[in-house]
């Protein structure tokens, strides 16, 4: 099968986010990490880098402007070094970000984020100019 050598490497995109530092409620979304259009994500979770300390118990979700847990769903945030991960990879035709959903309560916890992404169009290079090669009986 042939195919098209290119720059579409697996590349981890992280971001950290202090919950400390806004405020936040039950529902309230963060986009933290872009995604450009035509991207597949192989894989998504966060760290817990800060404990929560604010005593409401609550929860992060990890997920996108479609699912809100398309990743993690209500993980707890109450224990530093604690790695939520999911391997449900999803690809993307159209830009998005990896979102963050606060749930039961206000978190004052600090998280690292992360995504493990590759592009689908090398990074919007290729153009669908190729034609079928596969013959069908």
């Amino acid at each position: 099968i042939p195919s098209k050598r290119g720059s579409s490497i697996p590349r981890v995109i992280s971001d950290v986010v202090d919950f400390s530092s806004t405020t936040n409620g039950n529902g309230d979304t963060f986009d933290v990490l872009p995604l450009p259009a035509n991207s597949l994500v192989l894989a998504a979770g966060c760290d817990v880098l800060t404990a929560d300390g604010a005593g409401n118990s609550g929860t992060i979700s990890v997920g996108d402007s479609v699912d809100g847990d398309q990743y993690v769903a209500a993980a707890t945030v109450a224990a530093a070094g604690q790695m939520t991960t999911v391997d449900a990879n999803y690809a993307y035709s159209s830009a998005d970000a990896v979102r963050l959903t606060i749930g039961t309560g206000a978190i004052d916890a600090k998280v690292r984020v992360w995504a493990c992404v590759i592009s689908l169009d090398d990074g919007a290079t290729l153009s669908d100019t190729d034609s079928q090669t596969s013959t069908f009986a």
